[in-house]
């Protein structure tokens, strides 16, 4: 996977401080807070490394094949490494004036998932999946189901264009005229003055083009919608609601759905699935996505969407083939 993540089993080294300088002491010792691996990429997130003389540190991560300098941040993702592989890593902090502290640690990613499920893909959609190769798994399976995302998102909508398709991709089974609002399933006009449209992924968080795509975009009632604003998501269990005053948990309900959007930000736009957006990292929307199965108004939203912009939701349409790419919770097999 082009990002995150899982939690595997790692150890860590005691830190080791050194400067060039005698009057300059080095940043202080800091430690591994957080490590997830998928087969091919490990997030790594530590403590901050204060420096006693008030310098600024910066991070570096060096060892078996792997050299990144000037990380100004207090985590990282190594991409391209080889699954089922062992690492052994350094971490150094330094202020810039020879001082240096190591943080020495190791972790193995994980095994490439094996994929011996036979698939039964409903007849409206196998033209639209005629160019994937299913017996594939793990970063090949991505990269089939990322090139033919990509390839069949034709039309790029502009941001203002989306109350155009919401009112009938969001629209109630009981009164079409209205919508479901994600987080409540509240059921209101998408007129009214307290809805607003929710970037599950946040928009402050894009790095590309993915504002108007509407796969991610969904009506919400505007004070949930602020409370929410942009925290990372974290596991929780009953409704919406903010977690320790940086997190938000989506609800019981609605935590597959936006799983599944997340998910396919990922795959079509590679973006980031880290600490920026879940306390857990990747696994967590793995979880959701087994924990949840796909809802009929999920299911609506695919069919609208692809209508109005090309492309589908093929975690929607099965979400194991998450299962396939990235292993870990077993979701629901729709084929």
């Amino acid at each position: 996977m082009n990002k995150i993540i899982f939690l595997a089993t790692c150890f860590l080294a005691a830190c080791s401080s050194k400067s060039t300088d005698t009057n300059n002491r080095p940043p202080n010792n800091f430690a591994v807070r957080v490590m997830n691996v998928t087969t091919d990429t490990a997030t790594i997130a530590w403590t901050e490394a204060t420096d006693p003389d008030g310098d600024y540190v910066t991070y570096s991560i060096s060892g078996d094949n792997i050299d990144v300098r000037n990380i100004q941040a207090t985590h990282y993702t190594l991409i391209n490494l080889k699954p089922n592989t062992t690492y052994n890593i350094t971490i150094t902090a330094r202020d810039g004036k020879g001082g240096a502290t190591d943080l020495k640690h190791h972790f193995t990613t994980e095994k490439e998932p094996n994929n011996n499920t036979s698939f039964t893909i409903p007849p409206v959609l196998k033209d639209y999946y005629k160019s994937v190769d299913f017996t594939k798994a793990g970063q090949a399976l991505f990269n089939e189901l990322a090139t033919l995302t990509i390839e069949k998102h034709s039309t790029f909508l502009e941001y203002s264009s989306r109350h155009k398709y919401l009112p009938t991709a969001d629209r109630s089974a009981n009164d079409a005229n209205k919508v479901v609002l994600i987080y409540t399933g509240e059921v209101r006009s998408s007129r009214s003055n307290n809805v607003n449209t929710e970037h599950v992924y946040p928009q402050s968080k894009i790095g590309n083009t993915a504002k108007g795509d509407l796969h991610h975009l969904r009506y919400c009632d505007s004070n949930v919608n602020s409370r929410r604003a942009n925290y990372p998501f974290i596991s929780g269990s009953g409704g919406a609601r903010l977690v320790n005053g940086n997190s938000w948990y989506p609800g019981d309900e609605w935590k597959g759905d936006v799983a599944r959007m997340v998910l396919y930000l990922n795959l079509r736009y590679n973006e980031d699935l880290g600490e920026d957006i879940s306390r857990e990292g990747i696994n967590l929307f793995l979880k959701w996505n087994a924990e949840d199965p796909v809802s009929a108004i999920e299911i609506n939203r695919n069919e609208v969407i692809q209508q109005a912009q090309g492309n589908r939701n093929p975690f929607i349409d099965n979400p194991y083939l998450a299962t396939l790419i990235w292993g870990k919770d077993k979701a629901q097999n729709r084929w």
